[in-house]
């Protein structure tokens, strides 16, 4: 029998890793200018199992998103210079700071939608 998850990955189901590592980006700018390295570790310290930016592919992945943003205008990087090598620093825009706030919006009814279908799943009479 062919049930729902046949031929369906893990990712394949829900958020795609994509939108969580353009939310994260989103949120973390929101707070703080950061280095690309400095968001990527913050990422594979909070989502680990997303493995987005260990080793050369999954950097390449990061920074393809984060240009990807700034040519969307929701970010914009500047270089900083200073001790050792130039670096680039990334920065939230006024319409990026809109569209976070539209992510957190969406996030938080897919959540509640979450909740209630697990509370029905877990206790209600049909």
């Amino acid at each position: 029998m062919k049930g729902f998850w046949h031929g369906m990955g893990k990712r394949d189901v829900g958020f795609a890793p994509g939108f969580w590592l353009r939310a994260f980006v989103l949120s973390a700018l929101s707070k703080k200018d950061l280095h690309g390295y400095e968001l990527f570790n913050m990422l594979d310290e909070y989502f680990p199992e997303f493995c987005f930016c260990r080793g050369p592919s999954g950097m390449g992945t990061g920074y393809r998103i984060l240009r990807i943003l700034e040519m969307e205008n929701l970010i914009r990087s500047r270089w900083e210079t200073g001790e050792g090598p130039a670096k680039r620093v990334y920065s939230i825009t006024p319409e990026g700071l809109m569209v976070k706030k539209e992510l957190i919006n969406y996030i938080k009814e897919m959540r509640d939608r979450i909740d209630k279908f697990l509370e029905f799943d877990e206790g209600k009479e049909v």
